[in-house]
């Protein structure tokens, strides 16, 4: 019993996780082009991809990893979530670092 709550206890503490990445994907999708407009600049058609793809990635990825978690053990269930999340953030990294402010800003 003890198990079980502790696994529900951490697989709510992921899923808060990954709320939290969709959260500020939307932020970033709601202020980044009302900051651009302040400083008379527009939003590229790849900035909007890239903004669109951080509020989708962690959605997509959440989904996914608890249809390939269904039916498994609690533990393994846990496991899966956090190697979703470990790949939503290595990618959100990725795509901080690879695609430069020039790519979402026109002038």
């Amino acid at each position: 019993m003890a198990g079980r709550i502790f696994a529900w206890t951490i697989g709510i503490l992921l899923t808060g996780l990954y709320i939290s990445t969709v959260v500020a994907g939307i932020g970033n999708l709601v202020l980044l082009p009302q900051m651009a407009a302040t400083m008379g600049l527009s939003m590229t058609p790849a900035g909007w991809f890239w903004l669109g793809f951080g509020v989708l990635l962690p959605v997509v990825v959440f989904s996914l990893s608890l249809f390939l978690a269904r039916g498994r053990t609690a533990a393994l269930r846990v496991l899966v979530l956090a190697a979703g999340l470990g790949v939503v953030a290595a990618v959100q990294l990725e795509v901080m670092h690879l695609v430069p402010q020039s790519g979402f800003f026109a002038s």
